[in-house]
């Protein structure tokens, strides 16, 4: 067996289309690797800088009514993670941050889809790509071509009658294409932390650990392919005839499987638009508290509540401002309204997801770009969590003020009470917390499921190989 796998790497490495092939893909890295640790340097860049600035900002401006200043906002920032430069997922769409301001929900913004081409869509030059497409074309241009020489020369006969099975030649072909896949990705691995490291990209162990696991990840997605398309090689009568059966069948994977797939989940599952999102949000809240007014049907049924409670017969008798009241209440009611649509929504966009995971039991391609999303921290569960703790700061913060006008300020005191910095200093800084790497496999059970199906699957297909 030894034997076999050397002179198979042997006659690998003399091909000149296989040095061919490691110099493009070599040539593609660089590129890769330039263009993923340029924006992830960007991002960090920005956010670092302007979430210093916006802090700084916030807890020196000028003494002002704490409703006033819950409306002038603050931000909050997506942290920028070093493992983007190996999959940036949805970020190019996703956006960078959000500003978050009394009674309203805003939208993320600065995305580099908003400052580009239609070209975007067609997809970038990064290192996800490279590793989920290019590699696996280099893989399938070595399986198609081989078992031609066995078969040209009649050497599988020969083989058969010598007592040396198919199955036994094609687990060494596979482990000799295993090996140098393995060594194409350990290489460019390594190269990437190294290259990215000495620009000045901080690798913690827990991203380091994070990319171990994506890298496994990778090697059972290879074999997979290999064992696949050397099985069409085997069973094909020729190399023209395998050629065309395994780039159909790529094509059918890779690129018409996915594509149909977000056409499917899109029908069965459709979203509303944001407008309609907006006006269906903001028409909730129109029948709820307003925080600004005490002369509707629903402020004065507030304030009775309040006299009542507190055993008085005017908000003048009160010992806290019933402005404050008013504007605690009002950001309960609109912070509710959007949770319950928002929550609506969410549930709407994963039921999508968890239907595309669906194919991924079809499709490898699926499996690896999901798991390799969501170990990069750049997937839809990840944004769903920056946001809604986002919203939870926004929240935070806005009740914050409002609880300090209710019980530091006096009635009538809404255009005149101020607060100032040290008030400003006790509202602490947003800081989001990601998942966990055990947090993440847990969301991608579906895929991890599928990689292990096909193995088995396979495992069983060449043990019925005659």
């Amino acid at each position: 067996m030894k034997d076999i796998i050397h002179n198979e790497l042997k006659l690998i490495a003399s091909q000149r289309t296989f040095k061919g092939y490691i110099f493009i893909i070599f040539s593609l890295w660089l590129v890769a690797t330039t263009i993923s640790y340029q924006q992830y340097k960007d991002d960090q860049l920005t956010r670092s800088k302007y979430q210093e600035y916006h802090r700084q900002k916030w807890v020196n401006q000028d003494p002002k009514n704490p409703h006033m200043a819950a409306h002038y906002g603050t931000f909050a920032f997506k942290p920028a993670s070093p493992l983007s430069i190996f999959d940036n997922g949805i970020n190019s769409y996703s956006g960078s941050f959000i500003y978050l301001e009394a009674h309203r929900q805003n939208d993320f913004v600065f995305s580099p889809a908003q400052n580009s081409s239609v070209f975007l869509r067609m997809g970038e030059l990064n290192l996800s790509f490279l590793f989920q497409i290019a590699i696996p074309l280099l893989i399938l241009t070595q399986c198609i071509g081989m078992f031609n020489l066995e078969k040209t020369t009649g050497l599988l006969s020969f083989i058969e009658v010598n007592s040396f099975s198919k199955q036994k030649l094609l687990f060494c072909k596979s482990l000799t294409l295993m090996l140098i896949a393995s060594i194409v990705y350990l290489g460019l691995y390594i190269f990437t932390i190294l290259l990215t490291a000495a620009l000045g990209v901080r690798w913690e162990t827990d991203n380091l650990g994070s990319l171990f696991i994506l890298f496994i990840f990778q090697l059972l997605f290879s074999y997979t392919l290999i064992l696949f398309f050397l099985f069409i090689a085997l069973k094909a009568r020729d190399i023209k005839h395998a050629t065309i059966i395994s780039l159909s069948t790529l094509i059918l994977l890779f690129f018409i499987l996915p594509r149909l797939a977000v056409n499917i989940v899109n029908n069965i599952y459709p979203l509303p638009s944001n407008l309609t999102f907006k006006e269906e949000v903001k028409k909730d809240i129109d029948n709820g508290i307003d925080g600004h007014g005490k002369g509707d049907k629903r402020g004065r049924l507030l304030i009775d509540s309040v006299l009542k409670a507190n055993h008085v017969d005017s908000t003048d008798k009160l010992p806290v401002n019933i402005d404050g009241i008013m504007l605690l209440k009002g950001e309960e009611h609109s912070a509710q309204v959007y949770s319950k649509h928002f929550f609506e929504l969410k549930k709407t966009i994963l039921k999508q997801q968890r239907m595309a995971e669906i194919f991924s039991f079809f499709s490898p391609y699926l499996v690896i770009k999901n798991i390799s999303m969501s170990i990069c921290k750049t997937d839809i569960e990840s944004e769903f969590n920056f946001r809604e703790q986002a919203e939870a700061y926004r929240y935070y913060f806005v009740q914050m003020l409002n609880k300090n006008m209710m019980l530091k300020s006096k009635q009538n005191e809404f255009y005149t009470y101020k607060i100032h910095k040290a008030d400003f200093l006790t509202i602490a800084d947003f800081r989001y917390k990601e998942y966990d790497l055990s947090t993440t496999l847990r969301n991608r059970w579906q895929e991890l499921l599928s990689v292990f199906a096909g193995l088995v699957m396979l495992f069983f297909l060449f043990k019925a190989l005659s």
